[in-house]
């Protein structure tokens, strides 16, 4: 009797050993918040999550614009918006981030035009600008609102992309304002 409550004890801490290493299961990312160690966006409630990529360190970047994080405003409607958030690797100088960006852009499509490029800050203070951008025509005409700026080892764009006419600069700026950024860490090989 004695051995056999000796047994049950060991099996009681056993199991209670055994419930107390398992682990609860890693909450799933909120699809509205790109965030790594040089900036976080969090996308307006009514956006939803595209696609998004882990890997936005400079040493995994390119010399070209990628898109790293996308989401739809109003998907399956006729105003569907796009915001997307893309990096390059970049160390130049952080002001000169968004003259490289313009001549980028009006290399990538023909009938390009920008225009309303205003200095601004990010919600914590940090520098960037905000840029007009329309290009197409006809029924494929399309505006781009862009807050650029460059955090020493990248180049970034966070824009909302839609038809013309479809959305103001005003409410572009509410869809894209709430985000922050500092210096991108050193990297170290």
């Amino acid at each position: 009797m004695k051995t056999l409550l000796i047994f049950a004890l060991f099996l009681f801490a056993a199991a209670a050993s055994a419930t107390a290493q398992v682990e609860e299961p890693t909450p799933a990312p909120d699809p509205h918040v790109f965030s790594d160690p040089g900036m976080t966006f969090t996308a307006p409630p009514e956006a939803v999550l595209v696609g998004r990529q882990d890997a936005t360190a400079p040493q995994q970047l390119s010399q070209d614009l990628q898109t790293v994080a996308a989401w739809v405003l109003y998907p399956n409607k006729e105003n569907a918006r796009t915001i997307q958030l893309a990096m390059e690797d970049y160390s130049g100088a952080p002001s000169q981030w968004e003259g490289q960006f313009e001549s980028q852009t009006h290399g990538s499509q023909d009938g390009t035009l920008i225009r309303n490029k205003t200095p601004m800050t990010l919600l914590n203070g940090m520098p960037a600008t905000f840029i007009e951008i329309a290009f197409g025509s006809g029924f494929d005409a399309r505006k781009e609102f862009a807050i650029v700026w460059a955090d020493g080892q990248r180049g970034i764009v966070l824009s909302e992309t839609t038809r013309l006419g479809d959305a103001s600069a005003d409410e572009a700026k509410r869809v894209l304002r709430q985000v922050t950024a500092t210096a991108y860490p050193e990297y170290q090989p």
